[in-house]
């Protein structure tokens, strides 16, 4: 009985975490043709918050507002959504095509330093992806993740996930007893039998 009752208190107060939710991430696409041409930046770096809803939904929102570089400028309209550990894109809004050839054609994440959260790697979700992509296509350094796509074919069933090893996060609010109250009465039930069996056990060995 006392185990359940341990249990059930531990539970009621150990914070939960939000892993990236609440936290500032920015994104913007490099293209550089060779190891030794310059780097041409295909977008400008677009903050966003991440949260329930897809953060970039389409080629547009992979730009800053007056920026001044037309909306979707050499860029695969892809939807790009991120959650508490990992990043998905999707091809729902592209047509079948393939991405240029180059050294890079990579999407760069970069994630907020000062943020509680830390992220310690980064591996493609080959259980789900169904883009052409290898493992050494993703690499994370510091506080950025680079996925290069480069000749990358794509149609609009395309997709790829690559998860994230997130440490931490915001501590969400310890959620009100309320929620809990079928668990609580479902332990105390549990240890009220354990405790009436271990009596009947001890009756029937007199």
């Amino acid at each position: 009985m006392k185990k359940f009752a341990v249990a059930i208190a531990m539970l009621l107060s150990t914070p939960t975490y939000a892993g990236l939710n609440g936290t500032e991430l920015s994104l913007q696409v490099l293209f550089q043709s060779t190891p030794s041409s310059p780097p041409i930046f295909t977008s400008f770096e677009r903050t966003v918050t991440v949260g329930p809803a897809i953060e970039y939904p389409d080629v547009s929102s992979l730009f800053n507002p007056g920026s001044g570089v037309p909306a979707g400028y050499g860029l695969v309209d892809v939807a790009i959504d991120v959650g508490n550990d990992y990043i998905e894109i999707d091809f729902d809004n592209a047509v079948s095509n393939r991405f240029s050839p180059a050294f890079e054609n990579t999407y760069i994440f970069r994630f907020d330093s000062t943020a509680p959260v830390s992220i310690t790697g980064a591996t493609l979700d080959s259980n789900v992806t169904s883009l052409g992509l290898d493992a050494s296509d993703v690499r994370f350094e510091g506080n950025r993740l680079f996925i290069n796509v480069e000749s990358v074919p794509f149609s609009p069933s395309s997709f790829a996930r690559v998860n994230l090893q997130v440490e931490g996060g915001p501590a969400l609010p310890v959620p009100e007893p309320a929620p809990y109250a079928m668990l609580l009465a479902g332990a105390l039930l549990m240890g009220f039998i354990e405790l009436k069996r271990g009596r009947r056990d001890l009756l029937a060995g007199i």
